[in-house]
């Protein structure tokens, strides 16, 4: 009983990932368009980085949760997996060099991922009350 319980959790937090990895995968596509064809400060990069994610983690959780319980903890551990698949990601397409872990982000994306969690299972909650 208790395994039917933890499915729909894991597929949730599975999906939120998957949706938050695409969504940052394109949104640094697009950065990276605009950086190519504008002449921004690399000063930029870094903040612009962090919004990505932060704005991904946040449209995949929202996207991602279908079940409307343990908000909190479905988002900070989509957080912090979204955290280390994207450090490998980004570390590869880099081919491992120059490879720095951040430390912001180790703080921000579960805190951000609980926030998105709490946000996501109260707007589909509110939205099946409605139904």
């Amino acid at each position: 009983m208790k395994n039917q319980q933890i499915k729909p959790d894991v597929l949730d937090v599975l999906k939120s990932i998957l949706f938050a990895t695409l969504i940052a995968l394109a949104l640094v596509l697009v950065f990276a368009i605009v950086l190519k064809f504008t002449s921004l400060p690399s000063s930029v990069i870094m903040p612009v980085n962090i919004a990505i994610k932060l704005v991904s983690i946040f449209a995949g959780c929202i996207i991602g949760f279908k079940n409307k319980q343990n908000g909190i903890l479905k988002g900070a551990i989509a957080g912090l997996v979204f955290m280390l698949l994207t450090f490998f990601i980004f570390a590869a397409l880099n081919s491992f060099k120059d490879v720095k872990f951040s430390w912001i982000d180790l703080i921000t994306l579960p805190i951000a991922g609980a926030l998105s969690g709490i946000v996501a299972v109260n707007v589909k909650g509110k939205k099946q009350a409605q139904n």
